[in-house]
C-alpha cells in the first residue's frame, strides 16, 4: 500500500485547479461578451444610429432622428413603438417618445396626461414633456425660454424643453448639425437635444 505523500497531495491539487481553470472560464466567457455587446450600443453616435435606423426602416422617416437621439437599442426602441401604438393609438405625437424613452408604459401615459390636462393647447409637445426627465413646471419655463429668445427654432422648443442644455449649448448643437451637410439637417432638434455626441471621430 502506498503512502501518500505531501508532493502527491499538492500535484491532485495543482491538477485539479488546471482541469477546473477552462470550465470556469468558459462559464464566465458570454457574460463578458453580453456586457461587451451592450457597450459597442452605448457607444454608437447620433449619425451612425441615424443611418441604421434609416436602412432598417427606410418608410418610418418620423422615427430616425428620434430613435437617434436615444440611447436604446434598435430591437428594443421598435418592441416600445409598437406597444405604445397598440395599447394607445390617439397617442400619436408620443409615440416616437416613448419608444426612447426609459419610462414603462403607464408612467409615460400618466405624464403625458399630465401636461395634456393642463395645457390643453400644447398638443405638439405632449411626447416631448412625457419622455423626458423635467417636472412639469421646468419644462414650461424651458419651452418659453426658447420660444421667447429664438422663435425661429419652432421645431425644436420641445426638445429644448426636454434636454438639459443650456439655449446656448442647444443652439450651437442645432445649428451646426444643419450646417454640417450629412442629410440629417431634418433632424437638428433630436440631436441638439440628445446626449449623443454627434460622431465617433
Amino acid at each position: 500500500m502506498k503512502k501518500i505523500t505531501f508532493l502527491s497531495i499538492s500535484a491532485l491539487f495543482c491538477a485539479s485547479i488546471i482541469v477546473a481553470q477552462p470550465s470556469a472560464s468558459s462559464s464566465n466567457e458570454p457574460v463578458k461578451k453580453a456586457v461587451s455587446k451592450e457597450d459597442a450600443k452605448a457607444e454608437k453616435a447620433f449619425m451612425e444610429r441615424y443611418y441604421a435606423m434609416k436602412e432598417s426602416y427606410p418608410t418610418m422617416k418620423n422615427l430616425h432622428g428620434n430613435y437617434a437621439a436615444s440611447a436604446n437599442s434598435m430591437e428594443k426602441y421598435i418592441e416600445r413603438y409598437y406597444a405604445i401604438k397598440a395599447a394607445y393609438p390617439d397617442m400619436k405625437n408620443g409615440h416616437d417618445n416613448y419608444a426612447g424613452s426609459e419610462y414603462t408604459l403607464e408612467e409615460f401615459a400618466s405624464r403625458y396626461y399630465e401636461i395634456k390636462d393642463t395645457y390643453a393647447s400644447m398638443g405638439n409637445y405632449y411626447g416631448d414633456y412625457a419622455g423626458s426627465k423635467k417636472t412639469l413646471p421646468e419644462f414650461i419655463k424651458r419651452y418659453y425660454e426658447i420660444k421667447d429668445s429664438s422663435p425661429a427654432m419652432t421645431d425644436s422648443f420641445g426638445q429644448f424643453a426636454a434636454s438639459d442644455y443650456t439655449l446656448t449649448e442647444f443652439s450651437k448643437r442645432y445649428y451646426g448639425l444643419k450646417a454640417s451637410k450629412t442629410g440629417m439637417d431634418n433632424c437638428s432638434a433630436d440631436y441638439a437635444g440628445s446626449a449623443n455626441k454627434l460622431s465617433k471621430q
